[in-house]
């Protein structure tokens, strides 16, 4: 295609249809019921993209949950107020790009041992994650839990720390092979002293180096926000940034030409997140052929959207409970490197983890289901139908004629089982099938 990120234009022969909808709500959030899928599909796709990303309300105080689970310090209540925020997908491309900077920026609590920390550090992205990501990264270089994180407590003027800076380069902005073993020197002098307090982000000036420092051999730099200007302003930050956008939204292994074309619309942004991000979401490049089911589904976008696009609710608490077992603890990145995505989510044992789940929260088993399977069968009759129903609840309509067949023939195999108990069967096998592992 000539401009990647040209928009997308339906036609009579490529509509925009349930599964573009389902594509789009998969991919910019954590999917939605099928009575929202259809709604948005006779809407169209302006409407599609201002249910994704609403226009930014004014910032709202710290919610009480949030502020509950602050005030216990209890990461277990932070990861439910996570996953509840996400069920409720008041911003679901807010809460997404959310999940993209978790991340982006792995933070764990096993090591930071704050909660507090942990979860203000999650509200950041709420806040500023669609952002400049001038300002972002300004943050983020002043975020307890990540000072904490990386070592940055040890950093001082007489012994100076490189963690930091040294990830600040490599996993945050640049990648490796963007700069030298000089320029984490110089940039570790520059963030020396930029402590934390009581839980607060504190510069102590008696620990701070105060003398000139160069950076990438051009740039004279004294503290960490000569640091950032620096490094968000070189080229190699926007193609990082622009690749792993591509690898989170559209495709695990994308294009270099696709990389330069996104990194060149943040360019002309003027660093704008959310502006970048939009024009991905309405592209040809993310509406191609080639994103269709690209990517597979971490235990969030299994399990939370699963959820969603039953339109049900589940308890928080057992979700998160859920995706932990499944291999994504909220909070608890393995690395600094965050997580192994894409194939390493699903091994043998993750599958079997995977349908249990399914088969418990249609027992009832992970907190109380609302609806009732039954529910989404109403109305429906004989195998075939109860399979397409299935098959339209769970996988926008689109799945080949021998996954279409098992459903029908589980459907048949639960003739005379309690409605709720035969419906939960079929549900079962459609999230059982290799295509419902796809985003």
């Amino acid at each position: 295609m000539s401009d990647p990120l040209a928009r997308w234009e339906p036609t009579a022969r490529d509509p925009f249809d349930l599964a573009k909808v389902g594509h789009l709500l998969r991919r910019a959030g954590h999917g939605a019921p099928l009575r929202t899928r259809r709604e948005l599909v006779r809407a169209g796709l302006d409407a599609a993209l201002a249910f994704v990303a609403p226009p930014p309300a004014e910032a709202a105080p710290v919610d009480l949950l949030l502020r509950e689970a602050i005030a216990f310090a209890d990461a277990d209540r932070v990861r439910a107020y996570r996953v509840w925020l996400v069920l409720q997908g008041a911003h679901p491309l807010r809460e997404r790009t959310s999940c993209f900077w978790h991340d982006h920026f792995a933070t764990g609590n096993q090591k930071v041992q704050d909660p507090r920390a942990m979860a203000l550090q999650l509200a950041t992205f709420d806040r500023l994650g669609l952002g400049c990501f001038d300002d972002l990264l300004r943050a983020m270089c002043r975020d307890p839990a990540l000072l904490r994180w990386l070592d940055n407590d040890l950093n001082t003027a007489r012994q100076p720390n490189e963690n930091f800076a040294r990830e600040l380069f490599e996993l945050f902005t640049l990648g490796r092979g963007a700069y030298g073993e000089a320029d984490v020197r110089e940039a570790a002098r520059c963030f020396t002293g930029w402590h934390v307090r009581d839980g607060v982000f504190h510069l102590q000036p008696h620990l701070h180096d105060g003398g000139p420092k160069r950076l990438f051999g051009t740039h004279d730099v004294r503290d960490g926000d000569d640091v950032v200007a620096a490094v968000v302003a070189r080229p190699e930050s926007a193609r990082f940034l622009a690749r792993r956008w591509l690898q989170w939204f559209v495709h695990p292994e994308p294009d270099d030409a696709d990389v330069a074309a996104l990194a060149a619309v943040y360019e002309r942004s003027g660093r704008d997140i959310g502006a970048t991000l939009r024009t991905l979401l309405q592209s040809r490049l993310f509406f191609a052929a080639a994103a269709w089911r690209a990517k597979i589904k971490s235990p969030a976008e299994f399990v939370i959207g699963t959820v969603r696009l039953l339109g049900a609710r589940a308890a928080p608490t057992e979700l998160a409970v859920a995706m932990a077992s499944l291999g994504e603890t909220w909070l608890e990145p393995p690395s600094v490197e965050g997580w192994h995505r894409e194939r390493a989510w699903l091994s043998p044992a993750a599958w079997l983890l995977r349908s249990n789940f399914v088969a418990d929260l249609l027992a009832g088993r992970r907190g109380k289901l609302r609806p009732s399977p039954a529910t989404w069968f109403a109305g429906v009759d004989g195998p075939a139908q109860q399979a397409r129903a299935a098959v339209l609840l769970l996988l926008d309509g689109e799945l080949d004629r021998d996954g279409q067949q098992h459903l029908e023939a589980v459907a048949r195999a639960q003739a005379g089982a309690p409605p709720d108990i035969a419906a939960a069967a079929v549900l079962h096998a459609a999230t059982c099938l290799p295509e419902y592992q796809l985003c």
